[in-house]
Parts: C-alpha cells; structure tokens; sequence
C-alpha cells in the first residue's frame, strides 16, 4: 500500500525546487523552449507584469533570467491547475513574491 504522501504518488505537475544559476541569461524564444509556452504567453505574462526580461537593449531584444523561466512554469502550472484569469493570477503571485520576502526577513531574524 502505497503512503499518501509518497513519491510514487505524487502528481506529475508537482512543482520542485529550484535554484536557478546566476548570470545565464536567455532570448525570448529559448525561454520559451525550455519554458514549454508559446513566445507569445512570455510576452503577455511580461506585459501583465508577472515576468520581467533582465534588459531591453534598443533593438527590443529580450533576456530572461533561469528564475523568470521558473516562473513562467509556475504560471503555468497554476493556470493549468486553476483556471486562474490573469488579474488573478497578477495577486498571486505578488502574495508568492511577499511570503518569499518575509521568509527571507524571518530567517535573517532567526541568524541573530
């Protein structure tokens, strides 16, 4: 009998821990790739505000860091689960952005 919270029981969709490396950057259509969207979903989440590119030179080229494509995935994810619209979706993850501050705060607190 398998346990309720085992591994083999887990859902294939089940968001995993991440750590993303610092200072790899990516165009649109790689991050959509590995993102598994369309270009076009990357552009209305960044337009919406959910995702931002690292920079915009003046040719209107777009680099995403490993952290805004997990994000990506964690939009997705949400909307294939929830059904969210996108104001919705908009509130939350600006509450996963501000738990993930005050976690952040909490655990400096802790280290004095």
């Amino acid at each position: 009998m398998r346990s309720q919270f085992s591994t083999e029981s887990r859902p294939h969709f089940a968001v995993e821990q991440y750590q993303p490396k610092p200072n790899v950057f990516y165009n649109l259509d790689a991050a959509a790739h590995i993102a598994g969207v369309p270009r076009r979903s990357i552009l209305i989440y960044c337009r919406a505000g959910l995702v931002r590119s690292v920079f915009q030179p003046p040719y209107g080229l777009m680099s995403f860091t490993e952290e805004a494509i997990h994000t990506v995935r964690r939009i997705e994810h949400v909307r294939i689960v929830h059904r969210p619209d996108l104001p919705l979706l908009k509130t939350l993850f600006n509450l996963y952005e501000e738990v993930g501050c005050l976690r952040a705060e909490l655990r400096s607190l802790r280290l004095q």
